[in-house]
């Protein structure tokens, strides 16, 4: 009886190992993907000179071609109205400025406006912010993460999300 229950307990540090190592799986598959969208949308707003037009559909591509599809709040990171920010979902440019909406986005864009000593804008940079979660359906839980980047200045850039205007 005695080497029984001294197997239970291995049995229940194996499974425990690999329920820990599985778990660890997941959120770095996860978290990659997170990573290169993240890496992608700034690649591709850099390359077009601004979110607009060409970038959101290269963008769009990008998110078909990794299968990317996340969502998030953007009202979680946004609380200023005197920043101008936009939620894009997948295969749309659904723009939300509403921070109160609670809508849920695949990734968001802030755009940061510099400005020269005349007070003429210089340059601008997005931040971006993509989402990623671990679902736990044995006790049904789910965590939600974010992964952050920015552009380098962008000037003179061409906006459809953040300017509030059409593409």
């Amino acid at each position: 009886m005695k080497e029984a229950i001294g197997a239970t307990w291995l049995l229940g540090i194996v499974l425990t190992f690999i329920a820990l190592f599985s778990g660890y799986l997941a959120f770095s598959i996860n978290y990659s993907k997170a990573f290169r969208m993240k890496n992608g949308i700034v690649e591709r707003i850099e390359k077009h000179g601004g979110p607009n037009r060409e970038a959101l559909d290269d963008i769009s591509d990008l998110m078909n071609d990794i299968s990317y599809s996340s969502k998030g709040k953007c009202s979680n990171f946004f609380n200023n109205d005197e920043l101008k920010w936009g939620g894009i979902s997948k295969n749309q440019v659904t723009k939300s400025w509403d921070v109160t909406s609670g809508e849920a986005f695949n990734y968001c864009l802030q755009r940061v406006d510099s400005y020269n000593t005349n007070g003429q804008l210089s340059a601008s940079y997005y931040k971006v912010y993509v989402f990623f979660s671990i679902s736990l359906p044995v006790i049904n839980t789910s965590s939600f993460f974010n992964v952050t980047g920015e552009t380098s200045n962008i000037y003179f850039p061409e906006d459809c999300v953040t300017s509030r205007g059409s593409c």
